[in-house]
């Protein structure tokens, strides 16, 4: 079969057969691929090796018991103080009597606040409104035994002789002696004293009496009784029927705030309960105020700020027109609800007692403590460093990809966790609205800041691991006993203190100052009155300081902090590059 193939003849073909057969193939250029563009970002940067070891770092991070721990008692913490941010907030404030008018002292039925309107005193309970007040002309002296006439009398004595006796005001008994069925004195009485409102007959025929009586006759007191006195006059105010007693709550949240900032005026306010102005309308038929002697006359003045104005609030402002104090005349919005202004200062005080304590020192210095400190220092002990540093990865780069794979998981923490606390009190915080809108912007600075913070301290931490393998550790813990110093040393100085410039809490103090002034303007308003007129609510007070840096704008003093950190941060992670690739593996 083969043979006969190859034997077989084929037709001759011309060659101009052969070229009318060839097709030519169209005359086209291929066009040339364009570049590949290159994105000039931080992440290009990374090689593979570079995001191999973040990778590695978070993910020896995530499987960590002690990464979970920590993090677990950081929401547990949260929880706890929600939780008790939660009952002060839906249990409300109990109104407090910040005047204390509503006290009843003298135990007669009638609170301070209506006493005072009647100008009877509220520590003697035979005084009260209507009652009378007992005005004394004279008094018996030393050297002498009796007087005689036809007077309202007062004082423990006795009466020798009279023509008659009166009875009490008909709304007034308490106080006066009683001389109606007199009985005769006991053993002791004789000798010694009478109850208040007693009186009763002597062996010799004499009444002896202990309180107010109207006599007219001839009263004295015996000279071997030291305790007997006596003095007479006139007694006034004594109201027709008795005056019905105010309950005390009547005088409690009866005098609040009559103050606008934003007006810029220095006089404000107004006496809404009276006792500073004291121009009350008395029933017909009692004497008129003037008539009365107050206990408060010598020291009670109704310009006590002493600008000039009676009965009125002084507004102090600075040269840049920032509220620097409240000073209020006597008896003036001394008592306003707890509801108008101690709610909002707790709420606000629990936000920057939180973002302060909680997330600046407990968690920004505990979590770099436990778990950044060893995160070069663990693989250059175990020896893993051999595997993770070689080309292209210099050893220096590898100090910062570890600190990036830790913050890789402690940054979304940090501000997951602010954000779950300002979502839960910006729903149940005080307010006319359903919603604080604007606490987001301080709790998602407060996120941002602690994350800064945790930034700092871990690229510290672990550039002492890096210094010294043995003893990184302790001298963490000093630095991180220093930061807290510093920080309580930065409030208590309201961030005055330049000794405490040169530690991070400082400046993680000031950018969360500066994100409540952002979002509260009216800081400053707060602040006076929680310090000064209202004694009852200072939290708000102790946790927030005016921006030390740029105080008329907290923008600037943020942005200025935020500069600070990143320099501190700038510093140390040169310091652990520095060390860490002149340091031998071993």
């Amino acid at each position: 079969m083969t043979e006969k193939i190859r034997n077989q003849e084929f037709p001759q073909v011309s060659e101009q057969q052969v070229s009318a057969s060839i097709v030519e193939a169209p005359n086209t250029e291929v066009e040339k691929l364009p570049d590949r563009i290159i994105l000039n970002s931080v992440w290009s940067g990374l090689d593979r090796k570079a995001g191999a070891i973040i990778e590695f770092t978070a993910r020896q991070l995530r499987v960590r018991a002690s990464t979970w721990v920590i993090a677990t008692v950081g929401l547990m913490l949260m929880i706890l103080l929600l939780a008790t941010y939660a009952e002060a907030m839906v249990e409300g404030i109990e109104p407090v009597d910040d005047d204390g008018d509503s006290e009843d002292w003298d135990e007669d039925g009638y609170p301070l606040g209506q006493e005072r309107k009647w100008g009877t005193s509220d520590w003697n309970s035979a005084e009260f409104p209507g009652s009378g007040i007992f005005i004394g002309e004279d008094w018996l002296n030393w050297n002498q035994g009796e007087h005689t006439g036809n007077h309202t009398y007062r004082g423990n004595a006795v009466i020798t002789s009279y023509t008659w006796i009166g009875e009490p005001p008909i709304s007034q008994n308490v106080g006066w002696a009683q001389v109606g069925n007199l009985s005769d004195c006991t053993d002791y009485e004789e000798e010694y004293d009478l109850q208040t409102g007693r009186s009763c007959l002597t062996s010799d025929g004499d009444i002896r009496f202990n309180g107010i009586i109207r006599v007219n006759g001839t009263v004295g007191v015996e000279s071997e009784k030291w305790y007997q006195y006596l003095e007479w006059g006139e007694f006034i105010g004594a109201s027709e029927t008795p005056i019905p007693k105010d309950p005390r709550s009547m005088y409690i949240d009866e005098d609040g705030f009559d103050i606008d900032v934003s007006t810029g005026n220095t006089s404000q306010g107004f006496d809404d309960d009276g006792d500073c102005i004291r121009d009350w309308d008395f029933p017909t038929g009692t004497p008129s105020f003037s008539e009365y002697i107050w206990d408060e006359y010598d020291y009670f003045s109704p310009d006590s700020n002493r600008n000039g104005i009676e009965c009125d609030v002084e507004l102090v402002f600075d040269n840049n027109g920032n509220l620097i104090s409240i000073q209020a005349d006597e008896l003036v919005d001394e008592d306003p609800s707890e509801d108008e202004f101690v709610l909002e200062s707790l709420h606000r005080g629990f936000v920057l007692a939180v973002g302060k304590v909680a997330f600046l020192f407990l968690l920004g210095i505990f979590i770099p403590l436990f778990l950044a400190t060893g995160l070069i220092r663990d693989e250059m002990a175990s020896g893993t460093m051999y595997y993770l540093v070689g080309k292209p990865i210099h050893r220096a780069e590898f100090f910062v990809y570890r600190i990036l794979g830790f913050m890789s998981i402690a940054a979304p923490y940090m501000v997951a966790l602010a954000l779950f606390v300002g979502l839960v009190t910006s729903f149940i915080g005080p307010g006319d609205s359903l919603f604080r809108f604007q606490d987001l912007t301080v709790w998602l600075i407060i996120g941002i800041t602690a994350a800064l913070v945790l930034l700092a301290y871990s690229t510290t931490f672990s550039a002492l691991g890096v210094i010294s393998k043995r003893f990184g550790i302790y001298i963490a813990m000093v630095m991180g006993v220093w930061e807290f110093i510093m920080a309580f040393f930065s409030l208590l100085s309201s961030g005055q203190s330049k000794v405490a410039w040169l530690s991070v809490s400082h400046w993680g103090l000031e950018m969360v100052n500066s994100a409540a002034l952002i979002s509260w303007p009216d800081s400053g308003y707060y602040d006076v009155i929680g310090s000064g007129l209202f004694n009852s609510s200072v939290v708000f007070s102790i946790f927030w300081n005016e921006p030390t840096i740029a105080p008329d704008s907290p923008i600037a003093s943020l942005l200025v902090s935020s500069f600070f950190l990143l320099l501190y941060i700038g510093i140390w992670v040169l310091i652990g590059q520095s060390f860490l690739g002149r340091r031998e593996i071993d």
